[in-house]
């Protein structure tokens, strides 16, 4: 056999190999479909603050990871906390300056939880929500829909205005 055969006999033995592996395990791609988490996969959601609004960029929660993306869209310092059942006291950033994001990672059990902003007194403001997380087989409940806070607009139909606790 000459180094051409050789070759070719490996790249077809290689590509039958191939044909024999599962269906996408080659090349596996997801999109997700549901604001559940796929296992070791957090789902993002982006929580704009504004002086003195919190606007998740979802109201349906399911248990599982996610990755809280806090987009400071006001003028001032701002943060974000969460407290809740399966979180440890309370989660938090703090210091993000206005344009900047900064993320908090949580993982989200059946249930009811508070957000806010820690800066000040920015909470007693208006800048807190009421977030709650649906059991595995369903869809959470939107967040608390109560206007708090001034100068707020109506937001999309797919994001929550602040709510008070």
């Amino acid at each position: 056999m000459n180094k051409t055969t050789i070759s070719t006999a490996f790249g077809a033995a290689f590509l039958a190999a191939g044909a024999l592996l599962p269906a996408g395990a080659a090349h596996a791609t997801a999109s997700p479909t549901s604001t559940a988490s796929p296992p070791g996969k957090a789902t993002t959601v982006t929580v704009t603050e504004k002086e003195y609004t919190l606007t998740p960029s979802t109201t349906t929660f399911k248990p599982g990871a996610y990755t809280f993306v806090a987009k400071n869209a006001g003028t001032m310092v701002h943060g974000l906390a969460i407290s809740g059942p399966g979180i440890s006291g309370t989660k938090q950033i703090s210091g993000i300056k206005p344009g900047a994001t900064g993320n908090l990672k949580v993982t989200l059990k059946a249930g009811t939880y508070q957000m806010w902003c820690p800066v000040d007194n920015h909470k007693n403001l208006g800048m807190k929500t009421q977030l709650t997380v649906g059991g595995a087989g369903g869809g959470g409940a939107p967040a608390s829909p109560s206007p708090t806070g001034t100068g707020s607009k109506a937001p999309a139909p797919t994001t929550s205005k602040p709510g008070g606790y």
